[in-house]
């Protein structure tokens, strides 16, 4: 079939105006050239009835040139943006002059690496569109049984993914029977090694599910069925089969040492997961460890993670720190959220003349990857158990055929993966970047830019990275993405130029899998499982949301029961990494509203509450609960010597800041040293205000938060003065004190709207004072006079905010964070300050113990609520009843605080408990998880354990 010039035309045309809106008219010039190339491949076939047996030419060439606009926009709109914001005509006006061959020409004149980045985008999709049909022709027979019967090409779509290699990309290809298949330009495929363990292991599909698609490999080339993505029935019972299926295929690609399927390499189907993409199905290690060598702390998680389930992406990997902020897991965003440091462009007010680009921050929204029903995106946070459950059934799987499975790694041949030698976003980062009109008035223009690529690389040796960094550089100057390759038994990289590189571990990739093999089974079985659930926990932006149970689910059995610690501590043991002078673990940190993975951290509110509840242990039983020191452990965890703090309100909280270090750095080292000094001095630590100098006069109300702020810093220095402490702002205490006591306002009153709390509320504040003026610290500040009258008036008035009305049917209003705990534990401890004595104290507090007290928290629903922690759950009320029983020797307290704790256990000791944030039950955080759980109830059970000092404690 011969494509007329007529027709040719009018199809670029019609593509043109469809894109009139980003100035189509000026890409004519390369449509018609793309068309005039995919129209002259009639003759390059075989015969010339090929071409018309196998494809319907016209709808080929509309399909590719659909495809070629769509990367010529891509590439050149933000240059004609700028070139018509910089002249005075409409846009209507400006789109009619580059439609002329003197305007477009202006434009190029300016912009000529535009010019070639446009031609060669025009040569190398027509060239794509050759090696699909020139493939469908020789590979027509094998094609039609894998697509179930013969059928005509009438859609050719380059550009699936990234090109690579010249511009070679995956390809949607359209028959005219509908069905669909996808083209990609691969060689040595690595889809055989999996097909042959899938047939070797689940013959019948059972157990993994499809695990892959249908695939016909040719050495240059593979044709694999397009895998539609379809929902689940909507039953309890087909989500779970789905997400026990993930499970189970996670643990044998894990074992392999698969990595990068991330969300576009993952379809959801009715029948399980499905990998659409497989070229990293081995990878070689990110480094070479030398035996016998010591490693730091962090350089010993890292090294464990490359070995673990998150290196495959298949689950949420979102670090502390990292500059990819965003979910792109295989298994699925949960709530789709905006990078706080990745940005991209927009194309705003298309068509008119008011167009332009702004930046927009990058968002990964839902795609094929997520398993739906009816639509709608099932959150696997509330699928844990059932994926958890399937990735334990592989493991156990595995083992039992571990002999064979080795075999057939040993026995394969001809595959080659690929080496992803830096994460592939930030080749896209620099891609946009170098498109930007300011890069296109040279080659050598966007060479620079590219050249500033970090020579830093996953995998590759050091002496390599020169070579590495050329290839980069060549490969993006043409739009491609860098693609290495390594043979099955080579320890050389290939990418386009024949320089050498070597990989970094000295291992061939059946060698690095085979040691996958091993490492996947020399690891502790419970540590993948745990990471799996840190890593799930940390998938969404706002882990405060409301949470709800998977309809028609029992909760799993926990790994943990609530009345046995050492049982929780031997699953801590599993994850512990590193050498005994600098050991660490991965846990889920909580950073702004989200958690993120991290090495346990020595903030008290979290890793470092943790650590003290652990030295606790170990300073009561003789034995270290977890087999490492956690001095030494606080020690690695610090973020620095010294700790600098800044001046914001958060670095100064003793629970949560910066200044939190050198607070469980104390707490831990007392325990074996009772006259311990607190670290000061500048060797230590270091107040460098952000802005400037420090303004205590514009400290507001909300500065002085007991958690995240002042008040907490003031109750540090009360607590911990006498242990050698110093005031670090410079402004002193008194001053701090009489700002405090202006920004309280009237401690007669307390505003209707005004939040009474401990932790962020008024009483927070008031614990702030007291704990100052019961150390003989508030000097001439007012404090106790403001105290008195804040005493008096409460006393009368017994002010309630919207938390304390609230007696919902979730936690109650008796929590230690918002509620009746924390309201009971600052009133005696203001009325202590002022010196009352233990009996008038407790008659004063009786009230808001009275609600402690309630089995339901306080709570409409009579039963007890599930959230155990010690901020909002029922940690946080045995605490502070052990507290005042010993304060206000009130034995009985104990015994309140025994039966609830025995309330709890007998309904959720076995799972079904909730955490005091997100969905994850195993959550190791201090406030807010197990570790302050198990630490109040060792003040229960251990009247001599105490909390913090900063807490309260002695």
């Amino acid at each position: 079939m011969q494509l007329s010039d007529a027709f040719l035309d009018d199809l670029v045309r019609r593509i043109t105006d469809e894109r009139s809106d980003v100035f189509g008219a000026f890409y004519t010039p390369y449509l018609r050239d793309g068309a005039q190339r995919v129209a002259g491949l009639a003759a390059s076939l075989r015969s010339p009835d090929a071409v018309d047996d196998v494809a319907d030419l016209a709808g080929v060439a509309e399909s590719a040139l659909r495809s070629l606009m769509g990367l010529c926009v891509e590439t050149g709109v933000r240059t004609l943006i700028a070139s018509f914001r910089a002249q005075d005509t409409g846009y209507e006006a400006f789109h009619a002059r580059l439609a002329q061959a003197p305007g477009r020409q202006a434009v190029l004149d300016r912009f000529p690496e535009l010019d070639r980045l446009l031609r060669l985008a025009t040569a190398r999709t027509a060239r794509t569109v050759s090696d699909v049909l020139h493939a469908a022709v020789a590979d027509r027979a094998e094609l039609d049984a894998l697509l179930g019967g013969p059928g005509r090409i009438v859609s050719v779509t380059p550009g699936l993914g990234d090109a690579h290699r010249g511009g070679r990309t995956v390809c949607l290809v359209v028959r005219d029977d509908g069905s669909r298949t996808v083209y990609k330009p691969q060689q040595d495929n690595c889809q055989q090694l999996l097909t042959a363990l899938r047939t070797l292991l689940d013959t019948d599909g059972s157990f993994f599910g499809p695990l892959h698609p249908r695939t016909l490999v040719r050495p240059a080339h593979v044709w694999q069925e397009f895998v539609v993505h379809a929902d689940l029935d909507g039953t309890a019972e087909h989500s779970a089969r789905y997400f026990r299926r993930f499970g189970r295929s996670a643990a044998l690609l894990s074992m392999l040492g698969a990595t990068d399927l991330h969300h576009e390499n993952i379809i959801a189907t009715p029948d399980g997961p499905v990998v659409i993409d497989t070229e990293t199905l081995v990878s070689l290690p990110n480094s070479a460890v030398e035996q016998g060598a010591s490693i730091p702390a962090a350089a010993a998680l890292n090294l464990d993670i490359e070995r673990s389930v998150l290196n495959t992406l298949l689950f949420p990997a979102r670090y502390a720190g990292a500059k990819l902020d965003v979910d792109i897991s295989g298994i699925g965003c949960v709530r789709p959220g905006a990078s706080e440091s990745l940005q991209s462009y927009l194309v705003v007010d298309a068509g008119t003349d008011d167009i332009r680009f702004d930046r927009s921050q990058v968002v990964v929204e839902h795609g094929g990857n997520m398993a739906t029903v009816a639509g709608e995106p099932l959150d696997p946070r509330r699928w844990t158990d059932e994926l958890v459950a399937g990735f334990r059934e592989a493991r156990t799987l595995l083992a039992a055929h571990r002999d064979a499975v080795e075999a057939a790694v040993r026995d394969s041949a001809g595959w080659a993966v690929r080496q992803v030698v830096r994460p592939t976003y930030v080749y896209a980062r620099f891609l946009e970047a170098s498109t930007h009109p300011v890069h296109l008035g040279s080659r050598q223009d966007r060479a620079e830019l590219l050249g500033k690529l970090p020579r830093h690389y996953r995998g590759t040796a050091a002496e390599s990275a020169d070579a590495v960094h050329r290839e980069e550089v060549a490969a993006l100057l043409d739009l491609d993405v860098p693609f290495f390759t390594v043979d099955c038994d080579s320890g050389l990289l290939r990418g386009d130029f024949d320089e050498e590189i070597r990989s970094a571990a000295r291992l061939t990739p059946r060698e690095s899998a085979l040691a996958a093999v091993g490492s996947f089974f020399a690891r502790p079985a419970d540590r993948d499982p745990l990471y799996l659930r840190y890593a799930l926990a940390g998938s969404a932006d706002d882990v405060w949301e409301r949470r709800e149970p998977a309809p028609g689910s029992a909760p799993a059995a926990s790994p943990v029961h609530l009345a046995d610690p050492a049982g929780w501590h031997a699953l801590l043991r599993d994850l512990v990494v590193g050498e005994a002078d600098a050991p660490t673990w991965l846990t889920p940190r909580l950073r702004g509203d989200g958690l993120r993975l991290g090495g346990v951290d020595a903030t008290l509110y979290d890793g470092g509450g943790l650590l003290l509840h652990l030295a606790q242990e170990a300073a009561r039983t003789g034995t270290a609960p977890v087999g490492v020191d956690p001095e030494r452990v606080c020690a690695s965890a610090a973020r620095s010597r010294p700790a600098v703090l800044d001046g914001t309100p958060l670095s100064m909280s003793p629970f949560t800041g910066a200044l939190s270090d050198l607070v469980t750095d104390w707490e831990i080292r007392r325990l074996a040293a009772p006259d311990a000094r607190f670290r000061a001095g500048e060797e230590h630590v270091r107040f460098r205000p952000a802005q400037g100098g420090f303004d205590v006069d514009g400290l507001s109300a909300a500065d002085f938060d007991h958690l995240n702020g002042y008040g907490g810093y003031l109750v540090h220095l009360a607590a911990h003065t006498e242990h050698g402490a110093t005031e670090v702002t410079g402004a002193g205490a008194e001053r701090l004190l009489r700002r405090l006591v202006t920004v309280d306002g009237d401690p007669a009153e307390h505003p209707e709207a005004g939040e009474l709390g401990l932790a962020h509320g008024r009483f927070g504040r008031i614990n702030a004072l007291s704990a100052m003026v019961a150390a003989g610290l508030d000097e001439g500040s007012g404090a106790r006079a403001h105290l008195e009258r804040f005493a008096e008036a409460y006393g009368r008035h017994r002010w309630q905010d919207a938390a304390l009305r609230d007696r919902g049917t979730g936690a109650g209003n008796s929590g230690w964070c918002k509620g009746y705990a924390g309201i009971a534990y600052a009133h005696a401890a203001l009325l202590t300050a002022l010196g009352e004595p233990a009996g008038r104290i407790a008659d004063a507090v009786a009230p808001e113990i009275d609600r402690v007290l309630e089995p339901a928290g306080g709570a409409q629903d009579t039963a007890i609520a599930p959230d155990l922690s010690l901020c909002h759950g029922l940690a946080g009320r045995i605490a502070v009843l052990c507290h005042l029983a010993d304060l206000l020797a009130r034995p009985d307290l104990r015994d309140g605080a025994a039966a609830l704790h025995t309330a709890f256990v007998d309904r959720y000791g076995k799972g079904g408990w909730s955490c005091g944030i997100g969905t994850e039950p195993l959550l190791p955080s201090y406030f807010l998880g197990l570790s302050g759980w198990f630490a109040a109830q060792a003040m229960l059970d251990h009247p001599g354990t105490g909390l913090p000092r900063c807490l309260g404690g002695r």
